[in-house]
């Protein structure tokens, strides 16, 4: 992944979902390079890298889109380490911290990351789906486990065979549209809640709704002392 981001070369994006087929999507460049923390199959916190990938037409440079032309120019290779200010601190120290305090850390977090894209550039209209990781951790934290759609009929104590809740952190607002990647914006739903959110008859409805509950427990849980 490196060396094709280094030499601004095209690689083919193969996509398996969970016990299918691999099948061949996209030709796709990698405009940017990001070190962050993540969690792992076994639920361990790690540092991984994650590459921001754009899609192309062709392995030819010369049909490439402008703007990918113009992001891979501006790209000078450079890790951007959002594990640095790390939101994953495994020391005993981090281990005290209440709820609303991680919360809040994490929150913290999320925003610098988000603010690292204020700036408009040609590579931040590529790398706008890049996801952070801290905001994603808050949202689960705050949810507790649970979907957070008030009128959820789903399965709220089903669990995966890791043991986690199955939930999937949604932003209100697609980040793809403009929407903010901060969790006061994003919410812990179910995948039936998700579905309905996404595809539902009364989706537009719903979304709003699903946007002042996330605003609201965002407020709640930023002034949890606990």
């Amino acid at each position: 992944m490196q060396r094709y981001q280094t030499e601004e070369r095209a690689l083919r994006y193969w996509h398996k979902p969970h016990r299918g087929r691999g099948a061949f999507e996209t030709w796709a460049v990698i405009v940017e390079c990001h070190r962050r923390w993540g969690r792992g199959e076994d639920g361990q916190i790690r540092r991984e890298y994650a590459w921001v990938l754009a899609p192309v037409a062709s392995p030819l440079r010369g049909a490439w889109p402008q703007h990918i032309i113009d992001a891979l120019n501006e790209d000078d290779g450079h890790v951007h380490d959002h594990a640095q200010n790390t939101p994953f601190d495994e020391t005993e120290e981090a281990e005290t911290l209440s709820a609303g305090d991680r919360y809040r850390q994490l929150t913290a977090a999320a925003g610098r990351t988000a603010s690292n894209r204020s700036e408009r550039s040609r590579r931040s209209e590529v790398d706008r789906y890049f996801r952070s990781p801290a905001a994603r951790e808050a949202v689960l934290l705050r949810s507790g486990g649970t979907c957070e759609n008030p009128r959820c009929l789903g399965h709220p104590t089903e669990l995966t065979d890791a043991g986690a809740p199955i939930l999937e952190v949604d932003h209100v607002n697609e980040v793809g549209n403009g929407g903010d990647d901060i969790p006061e914006t994003m919410i812990a739903l179910c995948p039936n809640c998700h579905a309905l959110k996404t595809r539902g008859r009364n989706r537009r409805q719903l979304r709003t709704t699903l946007l002042r509950i996330a605003r609201q427990r965002h407020r709640t849980f930023s002034r949890d002392e606990s």
